[in-house]
């Protein structure tokens, strides 16, 4: 007889599950889980206007059309991205002028694992990797080395060319002072500046040996590096992952680029949902989880918060253009979820949706939900939701954050609120599909033979989708 030989700490039971076992976060208004959780039930609306050494100068120009933002509120982490490097082994003069998501990331790994139980407690640290949805595009360190670099060239150049009077002194002092007025840049900082830095940095802190990557698949990217970190577990690659997402800092730069795009809210406001809707905002933070096999995590008396239970992605092929949303590839990312999971559609409590506050995509959203779910014979009995209506839109690190909002429900048995949905559009509101808008916190009743379950979604500009099928744990199992 030929033995079955299973990779190291799978389950012989067929169980696939994985358990988030450990979570730590920073989002608008929470510094960390405890408050991010509290904030969510009590209904805080943590969206505002930019800090103070938030400087959109060359954005928000009346005068020109060629760049002009109409609007700068969003959820801000402000004095909140906060950071002692000493308590990390690294030299304060590295962190400021670098890209604060990377020290944000790296506190917030160490708290996880905190959280998780395991700070202090054994653990096979080779096979622990680190994966996280992180994007490539414009921060707060490379716009201040590009400052620092071309623009400071460029200002000077245009200087000489219409005052030839000036000396070479002049502008050396000249550039000096251009110099100190910005954020410091050099050879302490420059690896801050490498994208996936925020991923190595925390395996090199943290000791931990397993692979160390960053995704950029856009707003999608906290559930794509999720489904990798799945993957790895359940094939038995690892036996931990730490994995999330992180957007720790909005230029006005990119601010600009959506306004451009006509994504964001003319009335500042995002309203999920809402007949009223007219764009998102765009908000900062970072949130991660602790994952391990729910057999390991059970085994050894791990808390569990919630459990995935299968994940689907996709992508919308030839939409009608490249940022616009396909109802027929988010539907496909659906099913995969549910076949992965191996449960049904009508299982599910609660849905925390992309809900970015455009009409088009909230109702391209819904009416993909409406198709895998199917028509309700009794009435809407499923809530929906979004955290982005609270801290609007964190980018890369959205997914985690309905994520880890998703898993406390769970936990907590709770359905959370959600915010600015007064009036809601028809397929949440005339009893054509099987989803309201659950817009008040209520105890989370439930009398079913099933565990409550529930199920995020995640969608990315250029065609990327995620859904991902959670289930509470069970006392007991």
């Amino acid at each position: 007889m030929t033995a079955v030989v299973r990779p190291p700490g799978l389950s012989g039971d067929g169980d696939r599950a994985i358990a988030i076992v450990g979570a730590a976060c920073t989002f608008p208004g929470a510094r960390n889980l405890g408050e991010f959780w509290e904030n969510v039930i009590a209904k805080v609306d943590a969206v505002g206007d930019p800090p103070a050494d938030w400087d959109p100068e060359g954005c928000f120009d009346p005068e020109t059309g060629e760049a002009e933002a109409y609007g700068a509120r969003g959820g801000y982490l402000g004095d909140l991205a906060a950071f002692e490097p000493l308590a990390f082994g690294i030299m304060p003069r590295a962190v400021d002028g670098g890209e604060p998501g990377q020290y944000l990331a790296l506190a917030t790994a160490h708290d996880a694992l905190a959280d998780a139980g395991y700070l202090d407690r054994p653990f096979d640290r080779q096979r622990t990797e680190v994966i996280l949805g992180h994007g490539t595009f414009l921060n707060r360190g490379s716009v201040t080395a590009l400052q620092h670099s071309q623009l400071i060239a460029q200002t000077l150049r245009i200087l000489r060319e219409l005052h030839p009077e000036h000396s070479a002194d002049e502008l050396r002092e000249l550039k000096a002072a251009l110099k100190a007025n910005l954020p410091p840049f050099s050879t302490d900082t420059a690896p801050a500046l490498v994208p996936n830095m925020v991923a190595g940095r925390i395996a090199n802190r943290l000791d931990l040996m397993g692979p160390n990557f960053t995704v950029d698949a856009a707003c999608a990217s906290s559930l794509i590096a999720v489904h990798q970190a799945v993957r790895d577990l359940q094939s038995g690659r690892c036996d931990m992952a730490i994995t999330g997402g992180i957007h720790a800092a909005t230029p006005p730069i990119v601010v600009l680029g959506f306004c451009m795009l006509g994504a964001i809210s003319r009335r500042q406001q995002i309203r999920p949902f809402d007949e009223a809707a007219d764009g998102t905002l765009l908000g900062e933070g970072v949130g991660m989880m602790v994952l391990r096999r729910r057999a390991d995590a059970v085994r050894d008396g791990d808390r569990i918060y919630a459990v995935i239970r299968g994940i689907g992605t996709s992508s919308d092929g030839r939409a009608v253009g490249l940022l616009a949303p396909r109802l027929e590839g988010e539907e496909l990312a659906l099913r995969r979820a549910y076949d992965d999971a191996g449960v049904p559609p009508a299982s599910i409590g609660l849905v925390e949706t992309h809900g970015t506050g455009t009409p088009v995509g909230d109702a391209i959203e819904i009416q993909a939900l409406a198709r895998v779910f199917g028509a309700p014979p009794d009435g809407p009995w499923c809530a929906v939701g979004s955290v982005k209506s609270m801290i609007s839109h964190t980018m890369e690190a959205a997914g985690a954050a309905g994520l880890i909002k998703t898993a406390l429900a769970l936990h907590h048995k709770v359905l959370p609120p959600t915010l600015n949905c007064e009036d809601p559009i028809p397929e949440l509101k005339d009893g054509s599909t099987p989803f309201y808008a659950n817009t008040e916190t209520r105890p989370w009743i439930h009398g079913g033979e099933t565990p409550r379950r529930a199920a995020v979604s995640a969608f990315g500009f250029g065609g990327i989708n995620a859904h991902v099928v959670l289930e509470e744990q069970a006392d007991g199992a």
